[in-house]
């Protein structure tokens, strides 16, 4: 490893000592404002994973403590965190393409994030998928905790579903476990028997689970199109909303990951392959045709159904050695999707600065208004949707894209003397105390909801920038270092993360103080690994340049 750490310094020394690589001479005094934003953005991911264990969400580990008003602050930092880093990353390549040019800026990134990123690969993730493997099997569900009746109902025995009726077994009566009613686990496992049995003894057809989900919602989150066609003629309402705002439409047309995520923590089977994907095309099918409200939001929703469902389709599903992989849907990039996405905005700006039509502050405000389009084809009820797969979606591509080339124009217009953000006063509390409420209260209205979630994206992700501006602005090589160390807290930060998660998921301790405890225990190894392992090592200088242990920071 050592010898391979010698030729990456080495192809390092090669590249920026080029006689190609144009205007080699020491940066500019940077914005170290903007460094130590940069830096924030990455600390905020792991604040981000850390919060998932105390939230029901599909994260590996789900800690025996949760506390629902986690989701708060967790969306809080998910709906302006990543378009914030672009709009960074974008005024950072464009000052690196002023000062470097062309060919320079693109052999930087390929060597600050195209190498890491293959590393990281090859090592990170890995371990990553190990620790997700055990949380996996400590959440296991326990058959015992399912009633007899639901037993009977996903063992398919249909005498034993109606003895347990006759026995005088509550047909409304929900698991203790799982908080499901008998229809629902019924519709969950597509037991079509069982689902018009226990309608005709008289099962409520609206229950609402703790997240909301109706009978209807079950059965199309496991695309079971007969069982979805049966609740819709016993009086189901298509239309009916969970906790997220998403209609049975809009949860049926979610990716395999989420599926199977879901299923693996209910006990049910859920295999992935061609033949889901085209049980999501014939579950829509039956649920389209069903709306019975139409409205701008109702029609969106549709549109937005066919463009996901399109999306996770086995017409993007290919064999690598045999294997099956889908282009869009499938997990190969875990937390580092982040850096892949940015190379192909980077490739893009490099395509458009060759083409001769170099991002430029004409029409800057032209382009905040635009990203409402992405927004509204959004998955997931606050913020961008989350992807790991080989190929960005074209609509987190645009999303983010704008938000780059915004940052990139910015530069163009203003150069390392910008000001934006300077009303922060006003723009901070106009996203903290009316933008972020209203989000929260239009979840499922994809017209306003989209409108208020892209201003609280923009007003925010310019606010802190201007508090930076005013407050951080002399920090001097503090900031550098902050935003140096943040570059590989981030990357190496997952599996420390899931391991104390694992250690503490059993511990009756309060929510609050676990998730305190993940924090500091990760910073506190991370910054110590970065200080005395990485930085004045061949990854520190791979990551973010040659640092010598004599000069300040």
């Amino acid at each position: 490893m050592e010898a391979f750490g010698r030729h990456v310094v080495r192809f390092h020394h090669r590249m920026t000592e080029s006689p190609h690589f144009p205007n080699h001479q020491p940066d500019p005094a940077r914005r170290t404002d903007l460094d130590a934003l940069r830096g924030i953005a990455m600390i905020l991911g792991i604040v981000l994973h850390a919060l998932l264990s105390f939230i029901p969400t599909p994260w590996p580990v789900q800690d025996t403590r949760q506390n629902g008003l986690f989701f708060i602050p967790y969306a809080a930092i998910h709906m302006f965190r990543m378009p914030l880093f672009f709009l960074i990353s974008g005024f950072f390549t464009m000052f690196i393409l002023q000062w470097h040019g062309l060919g320079g800026m693109i052999r930087q990134r390929v060597q600050r994030i195209l190498l890491p990123l293959l590393l990281a690969l090859l090592t990170i993730v890995p371990v990553d998928n190990l620790l997700k493997r055990e949380a996996n099997e400590l959440s296991l569900p326990d058959p015992s905790k399912k009633t007899p009746l639901i037993r009977a109902i996903l063992s398919g025995d249909q005498a034993a579903v109606i003895r347990q009726l006759d026995m005088g077994t509550s047909v409304n009566q929900a698991d203790p476990a799982y908080g499901l009613s008998p229809l629902c686990w019924a519709s969950l496992s597509g037991n079509d028997q069982a689902v018009s049995l226990l309608l005709e003894r008289g099962a409520n057809i609206r229950w609402g689970d703790k997240s909301g989900n109706t009978p209807l919602h079950e059965a199309a989150l496991f695309c079971h199109p007969r069982t979805v066609r049966l609740l819709l003629e016993h009086g189901a309402d298509p239309s009916a909303r969970n906790t997220a705002g998403s209609t049975p439409l809009g949860v049926c047309a979610g990716t395999l990951e989420l599926k199977r995520d879901t299923a693996a923590k209910l006990g049910l089977e859920f295999s992935g392959g061609p033949e889901p994907r085209g049980r999501i095309h014939d579950t829509v099918e039956v649920l389209l045709p069903a709306e019975r409200t139409p409205s701008f939001s109702s029609w969106f929703d549709r549109v937005s159904a066919r463009y996901r469902e399109a999306l996770v389709s086995d017409h993007f599903l290919i064999r690598v050695n045999g294997h099956p992989v889908h282009l869009f849907d499938e997990t190969l990039l875990d937390h580092l999707w982040f850096l892949w996405l940015l190379l192909w905005l980077v490739a893009c700006v490099a395509l458009a600065v060759w083409a001769g039509f170099t991002p430029s502050g004409k029409f800057l405000w032209w382009i905040p208004p635009l990203t409402l389009l992405p927004q509204a084809f959004m998955g997931t009820p606050l913020g961008p949707d989350l992807w790991l797969g080989p190929l960005p979606p074209p609509h987190l591509l645009l999303y983010y894209g704008l938000f780059f080339w915004f940052g990139a124009a910015l530069f163009s217009r203003d150069g390392m003397e910008t000001r934006m953000g300077r009303g922060w006063q006003v723009l901070l509390p106009l996203g903290l105390l009316i933008l972020l409420p209203g989000a929260f209260i239009l979840i499922g209205n994809r017209g306003a909801g989209s409108l208020v979630q892209c201003g609280y994206a923009w007003v925010i992700s310019l606010g802190v920038m201007g508090l930076f501006g005013r407050y951080c602005s002399r920090l001097g090589y503090r900031a550098r270092w902050f935003s140096d160390s943040a570059y590989w807290m981030y990357l190496a930060h997952l599996p420390l993360v899931l391991a104390i998660q694992i250690a503490l998921v059993r511990l009756p301790w309060p929510p609050s103080l676990k998730f305190l405890l993940v924090m500091v225990a990760v910073t506190f190894l991370l910054l110590a690994s970065y200080r005395w392992l990485v930085r004045y090592t061949w990854i520190g200088t791979l990551l973010n340049g040659p640092r010598k242990p004599s000069q300040a920071g």
